[in-house]
């Protein structure tokens, strides 16, 4: 359960720690959504990115990846 909430408050802080021009926080070398709907998934992936021990999201021929 604690593990949950410490996700959910990840989660959160990415969200709202978003810069100006489309760029989304923690993701400073990756690749920049175009809309939207995809801050919203990069923003989940560079969650699940973190956890495997990535660093970044690129967005490589329609799909989000993770390094």
């Amino acid at each position: 359960m604690r593990f949950l909430i410490l996700c959910i408050a990840y989660a959160a802080f990415l969200s709202g720690c978003q810069t100006g021009g489309g760029s989304v926080k923690g993701n400073e070398n990756g690749s920049d959504p175009v809309n939207e709907q995809e801050k919203y998934e990069y923003q989940k992936a560079i969650v699940r990115c973190y956890k495997t021990g990535g660093t970044r999201v690129v967005k490589i021929m329609g799909e989000l990846r993770c390094y």
